[in-house]
């Protein structure tokens, strides 16, 4: 019992295994471009019509997933009734044809009669077929007309109610149907491929089927029959050096354009062209589902003045007649969103929309907080403090406190002198340093302890003398372990009474030299282990600290503890978490709300 209570599990498993890793592929082809102009042309000139193409599929070699709409998979139904109901056709044709040559053919009126009782049976069951194959076909109909009309109206902009999600026995999806509940509005997504896995197959259709045109039966059954779904063609227009290239994506069974783009280049340089039409289709293959993304403001009267950008795309939320809106509407995937105010710090963030058609972005801007805050030197050197890139402030021995632009966040910048030689290297002269967001307010006097040194060369130097320690170290063993042994076998000899005196002393001394050496060797591999892991974390930024040694200064409560330990902290090298800036900003996911604070 217990063998065949684990052969099915094995077998249930590896039906689900295998059910997983084969999913559905969207095939996606290509065909030569024509001319719209008849005209002799240079072989360049037609070369392109099979080469440009070839660069454009190429660019979808990335296995990218198609999110398949209602209306083509409704056309596929459609399409594989057809065909169906077409054989089942042909079947009845022969079979009619076959009763009444039985008239013909059959002499006997008894088998006549059993014969023909027997062709009316299969004709009658093939008519059955026909009958119920209609059926499906307006069974199908009605069953995609709701989800195809919620569709279109999202894709107008339009407001509708989110679609109930399915229920299941188990949260994820197993391969066997009879374990789901409804799956009727599962959302299907397919894997892109390329016709015949190969971006330079161009697909050739026949002549007939051509000038038939691309929304005929004969046409659509040559690409149907190659398993293709969707197809790139186009047209060109040449004039002297220049050429114009529209560019369709047909989806089948159908025939359907589902996109066009027209991009004016150089017949000589078709790599642009390629990439500029590649990039506009590309949401047109993934059939991006438009998702409409709602904001909300804090502090609302920032609404009015409130610019957000997505993907470099400005939008206002205050209309030119005056109403506000807050809701925008995007194609489904990954958005780069800045929300700007002004008097207020910019917001920032990227997240994938995806899964839902409608997200809630709730935002708190905070006010914009300019300061200025007074730095210097532990130990004094003349040079220039670097902050926010462009920003500079020297210090010299009249002047050795520098002025830097705080607002109220982390700033990290850099510390520079003047390099001691030509030859030396850039980062000989520099030495980086952070003021923590708790330090970066108006009126601030900091010290820093920053050392402008070649810190990769000083790397380097401690890993040398590291690797020589550590290879005086392994080299002195053998010569450790030969004498102790020499040693422990001669004194248990001597114990037995067959050894030397003065030969035990002598492996003990040459031991006790080896044995010396060898921790002499580690003790020293283990000081430049520490100086090595010293020079790497002197890498990190210093941090500026509280300058207690300037009178009259006055700490925000929320420093007074921190202020007193860092009167307390020894001079120690900074830490792996003090590399870390602070986030501008807490961003917080959840399921169809993103709150940003």
């Amino acid at each position: 019992m217990d063998r065949i209570i684990k052969k099915f599990v094995l077998a249930f498993f590896i039906s689900f295994l295998a059910f997983q890793a084969s999913p559905d592929n969207w095939t996606l082809g290509v065909m030569e471009f024509s001319f719209k102009q008849t005209q002799t042309r240079s072989e360049s000139s037609t070369k392109a019509a099979s080469v440009l193409p070839q660069l454009i599929i190429e660019q979808f070699s990335n296995d990218d997933v198609r999110t398949i709409p209602a209306q083509e998979s409704l056309d596929r139904k459609l399409k594989e009734l057809q065909t169906a109901r077409l054989s089942l056709f042909l079947q009845l044709s022969k079979e009619c044809k076959a009763r009444d040559a039985l008239v013909l053919t059959t002499l006997n009126p008894r088998a006549l009669q059993k014969a023909l009782k027997s062709e009316q049976e299969k004709i009658a069951d093939i008519e059955r077929q026909i009958d119920e194959n209609l059926e499906e076909v307006k069974k199908v109909k009605d069953e995609s007309a709701p989800k195809i009309a919620r569709e279109k109206a999202i894709s107008e902009g339009k407001q509708v109610e989110d679609e109930k999600k399915d229920d299941r026995f188990f949260p994820f999806q197993l391969p066997f149907p009879f374990f789901h509940r409804n799956e009727k509005n599962q959302i299907v997504t397919e894997t892109v491929v390329l016709y015949k896995s190969d971006s330079t197959a161009l697909f050739k259709p026949s002549d007939t089927a051509l000038e038939s045109g691309f929304s005929s039966w004969d046409f659509e059954q040559e690409v149907t029959s190659a398993k293709i779904n969707g197809l790139i063609t186009g047209e060109i227009t040449t004039y002297g050096d220049y050429c114009a290239v529209t560019a369709h994506l047909r989806i089948y069974p159908g025939g359907q354009i589902l996109g066009s783009v027209t991009e004016v280049g150089l017949l000589s340089d078709l790599m642009p062209l390629a990439n500029d039409i590649a990039r506009n289709l590309d949401s047109k293959i993934a059939n991006a589902l438009p998702v409409l993304i709602e904001f909300n403001l804090e502090p609302h009267d920032v609404v009015e003045t409130a610019k957000i950008t997505i993907d470099g795309i400005v939008f206002a939320l205050k209309k030119t007649d005056g109403t506000i809106d807050n809701r925008i509407i995007k194609d489904s995937g990954i958005h780069h969103i800045s929300i700007e105010a002004a008097g207020y710090e910019p917001l920032s963030f990227t997240y994938a929309f995806s899964d839902e058609n409608r997200f809630f972005v709730r935002a708190e801007l905070v006010p914009q907080v300019h300061g200025v805050a007074s730095i210097r030197l532990k130990k004094y050197r003349d040079g220039v403090f670097h902050t926010y890139g462009l920003l500079q402030s020297p210090v010299t021995e009249e002047q050795p406190v520098a002025k830097i632009e705080v607002n109220s966040k982390s700033v990290l910048g850099v510390f520079r002198v003047p390099k001691a030689h030509e030859d030396d290297s850039d980062s000989s002269n520099i030495a980086f340093f952070r003021i923590p967001q708790d330090k970066a307010f108006d009126g601030v006097n900091l010290v820093v302890n920053a050392k402008p040194f070649d810190r990769a060369a000083n790397i380097d130097k401690r890993r040398r003398w590291m690797y020589t320690a550590y290879t005086a170290l392994i080299c002195s063993l053998p010569f450790t372990f030969y004498t102790l042994g020499q040693f422990t076998s001669e004194n248990y000899a001597y114990s037995q009474g067959r050894g030397n005196y003065d030969d035990l002393l002598a492996y003990q001394r040459r031991s006790n030299i080896c044995t010396g050496i060898t921790a002499a060797c580690g003790v020293w591999f283990a000081v430049e282990l520490v100086r090595y892991l010293w020079a790497a974390d002197r890498v990190l930024p210093a941090t500026a600290k509280i300058d207690k040694k300037v009178p009259n200064f006055d700490v925000p409560p929320s420093l007074e503890d921190q202020t007193a330990l860092d009167e307390h902290e020894e001079e120690a090298p900074a830490s792996a978490d003090s590399e870390e800036i602070e986030p501008e900003r807490e961003k917080t996911i959840e399921t169809e709300e993103i709150t940003v604070q």
